[in-house]
């Protein structure tokens, strides 16, 4: 890599790092390229340089947290060819609550004017397919249907052992979690159920009863 393109990776990381930081403060809503361009030293048009619209630049943030969490589910699948279900959903929460805004901007209320473009599917499938490797091997009664094997067929083709039915339960199961991560880092729990760990490891026992797999 020349001295050039070495100079363009160091601005591209501090703008990345700039709209990140502009996100924990404000929300992806309030982003401005303006403000990222000011936080990092640059004109406001020179921003567009390396990322030609406000839109390019949130997903490319969406692209690298979707690429954060696989990196933290990946030190769990990486370690045993059947990775438990109970150990993929605790790094998945403690991912969250040590990243809250990266799980916001993944999971969290839609941005206002964003629509994420198609190149945003293959990082998100990237994380289901950790949970789909653990939990998708069997074809729970409720979720056996003609449908839902027309539609999950293809994503289960190239997952060994993989059932459409068990892939059918497990992407309602991972919506349960990202719904009670999403509950509890809003405070939701407080109040209840606070701290949530007891509850979270039951909802966790409860899936691997539906999914028909271990617990550990």
């Amino acid at each position: 890599m020349g001295k050039r393109d070495e100079a363009r990776a160091r601005t591209t990381a501090a703008i990345l790092r700039a709209a990140r930081q502009a996100i924990a403060a404000e929300g992806g809503g309030a982003l401005s390229m303006r403000a990222v361009a000011r936080e990092v030293g640059l004109v406001s048009s020179a921003v567009y340089r390396y990322f030609p619209t406000r839109e390019a630049l949130l997903t490319m943030l969406i692209i690298e947290s979707y690429g954060n969490l696989d990196r933290a589910l990946a030190v769990i699948s990486d370690a045993t060819p059947h990775p438990a279900w109970t150990d993929l959903g605790h790094a998945f929460r403690n991912w969250a609550r040590g990243a809250p805004h990266e799980f916001q901007l993944i999971y969290g209320t839609p941005i206002p004017g964003y629509v994420a473009p198609p190149e945003t599917i293959p990082a998100a499938a990237a994380v289901a397919v950790h949970f789909l490797a653990a939990g998708a091997t069997s074809s729970p009664d409720p979720f056996d249907t003609a449908e839902l094997a027309r539609q999950l067929g293809p994503l289960t083709a190239g997952l060994p052992g993989a059932q459409p039915a068990g892939a059918a339960a497990v992407l309602t199961e991972l919506a349960a979690l990202v719904g009670f991560i999403g509950l509890e880092l809003a405070g939701h729990f407080v109040g209840t159920a606070d701290p949530a760990d007891a509850l979270y490891a039951a909802l966790l026992r409860r899936q691997c009863t539906t999914l028909g797999v271990r617990e550990d």
